[in-house]
């Protein structure tokens, strides 16, 4: 599933997309998916015109809306996102760097959204990591499989040695001793 980032100013109940350059279309994060989305937005569009502002901005993905410190602004973003069983709970951007907008490269401001996901209200739970933590997990039938092979052999090796060298051996000493 993905979401699309629209924002607004609080006063304003016009919303606006970023239509990236890179991809041709709106700004979007795939749920449960980190990493980081870079957007390249041309000068004179909606919603550069609501960077270039100095107050806060909304933002919303999907239908939850949250505050995002976007406005007056540029660079990197920090993109923490809430969520439960495909569904986004809530979110937050806000800039890793305070820097003002510069005047652009060529028409073009770029902005960095490093996207991190968390299961449920907390930061207690990245889904990344329990997606990667999962695919290293065994079941029970795999786990008891290795026990009784490590188990027998463990048992042939014991068998083995014994009756390969200890028993020999034990015979030898004792036919010299008699």
């Amino acid at each position: 599933m993905k979401y699309t980032l629209t924002c607004s100013l609080y006063s304003a109940e016009q919303w606006a997309s970023p239509e990236c350059l890179e991809t041709g279309g709106a700004l979007e994060f795939a749920y449960a998916h980190d990493g980081v989305t870079q957007c390249s937005v041309q000068h004179g569009t909606a919603f550069h015109r609501l960077l270039l502002e100095t107050q806060p901005l909304r933002c919303r993905l999907g239908a939850v809306e949250f505050p995002a410190a976007l406005g007056g602004k540029q660079g990197s973003f920090n993109a923490v996102l809430h969520g439960r069983g495909g569904s986004l709970l809530a979110g937050a951007i806000y800039p890793v760097t305070d820097t003002p907008l510069p005047g652009g490269v060529e028409g073009v401001t770029t902005m960095l959204f490093h996207r991190r996901w968390y299961q449920g209200p907390t930061t207690a739970r990245l889904m990344a990591n329990q997606r990667a933590e999962e695919e290293f997990i065994i079941s029970p039938i795999v786990a008891l499989m290795f026990c009784v092979l490590t188990a027998c052999a463990v048992y042939v090796a014991g068998r083995v040695y014994v009756e390969g060298t200890l028993v020999p051996r034990i015979r030898t000493e004792s036919k010299k001793s008699d």
